[in-house]
């Protein structure tokens, strides 16, 4: 999966450990249940696998961020104090530019799936390559312009700030 990579402490943390440790913060899961709630959340888009998450989750624990507590012979998952807080840390950094990305996406997401169901949703993988293509060109545009975007209110902020 794509993503900005976080650092704790030295250690990576992929964008897929950072939305398991947020769907951790919901509650604790096992790793089956939360592979599943990943799947739900992001199908169509993203099907995470056994052979990814496990790993993960362990590197987290080995981190220290997550908690396990074997309940039935089973691996139930939470996050440690130390993860919580880094966790919450780590949100609040990310708070203003999230809400930005947020709003965004669901403008596009809005024009993509068609107001009032003018459109069908297809998967982008089932179109063909041509619409693909147009569609990743349309998608790096406009992330483009929001990285011009972006950038011209950091250099407003950076000016006030000093």
């Amino acid at each position: 999966m794509m993503g900005k990579v976080h650092n704790y402490k030295g250690n990576r943390i992929s964008a897929s450990q950072l939305i398991m440790m947020v769907l951790l913060l919901e509650r604790p899961m096992y790793g089956y249940e939360l592979l599943k709630v990943l799947r739900e959340k992001y199908e169509g888009i993203w099907e995470p696998q056994t052979g990814s998450i496990y790993p993960a989750l362990r590197r987290l624990q080995d981190h220290g961020l997550l908690d396990v507590d074997n309940v039935d012979g089973k691996d139930n998952y939470s996050l440690s104090d130390e993860g919580r807080g880094w966790l919450e840390e780590t949100l609040g950094s990310l708070s203003s530019g999230v809400l930005f990305m947020s709003r965004t996406m669901e403008l596009l997401g809005k024009v993509a799936l068609g107001e009032g169901g003018r459109n069908k949703y297809v998967p982008l993988e089932e179109e063909p390559p041509e619409t693909r293509l147009r569609t990743m060109l349309e998608i790096r545009d406009a992330m483009r312009n929001n990285l011009r975007w972006i950038e011209e209110h950091i250099k407003e902020i950076e000016r006030e700030v000093g």
